[in-house]
């Protein structure tokens, strides 16, 4: 969590001190918004804890099952070439039937060709942490692989179609007989989730 937000710290630095004649070019700084249905289909979990008696358990397994979520972030990001964009997005998300959570990341995109008042194809890769939103915090990853389509409204605002693949490393609660196990008395409570997502997006 520290070295992504060092990252991030780094990077809004560098958007904020872009010189006037990279910008008179084509626009450098980006910022907007994105909203997804995410579509958790598989999940992996490991489990170690105490029962309120004092018996240790230990726990693994994984089921297949959807279970949908949305997901809204706010990004920032900087152009680096007519081609590659480089941005923080932050917002919140739902993890399965798991919790909510605060993410934080840093995303590459590609787009297809350099023509940047036309519609294009582009990539992207998306690697980042967070927060879960539950009564003991802890720390969530992400890693999102996705394409899509973007259409150019005009010269400083695109709409953006993408479908993505995402793997959600989390720390679920865990619950013996309906009775919530206290943080201190679990040793593990990993899980890893796999999902698909479809959204839209509005950069400026």
């Amino acid at each position: 969590m520290k070295r992504i937000t060092a990252i991030a710290a780094i990077m809004i630095f560098f958007l904020t001190n872009t010189n006037a004649q990279n910008k008179e070019e084509f626009p450098r700084i980006t910022f907007g918004a994105e909203w997804s249905f995410v579509a958790s289909a598989f999940t992996a979990y490991h489990f170690n804890y105490f029962s309120p008696e004092g018996y240790r358990y230990n726990e693994m397994g994984s089921h297949a099952g959807f279970t949908g979520n949305g997901e809204g972030l706010l990004h920032v990001g900087y152009n680096v070439t007519d081609r590659w964009n480089l941005s923080i997005y932050t917002g919140i998300t739902g993890i399965s039937n798991i919790h909510n959570a605060i993410p934080l990341s840093i995303r590459a995109t590609h787009l297809f060709n350099a023509d940047e008042n036309g519609d294009r194809w582009f990539a992207f890769a998306d690697a980042g942490t967070g927060i879960s939103l539950k009564k003991d915090i802890q720390e969530t990853a992400t890693l999102k692989l996705g394409t899509g389509y973007r259409v150019s409204l005009s010269r400083d605002t695109k709409l953006d179609f993408h479908i993505s693949l995402r793997c959600i490393y989390t720390h679920p609660d865990i619950y013996f007989e309906n009775e919530l196990i206290s943080y201190r008395w679990i040793n593990r409570n990993n899980a890893l989730v796999a999902a698909v997502s479809v959204g839209m997006a509005v950069t400026f």
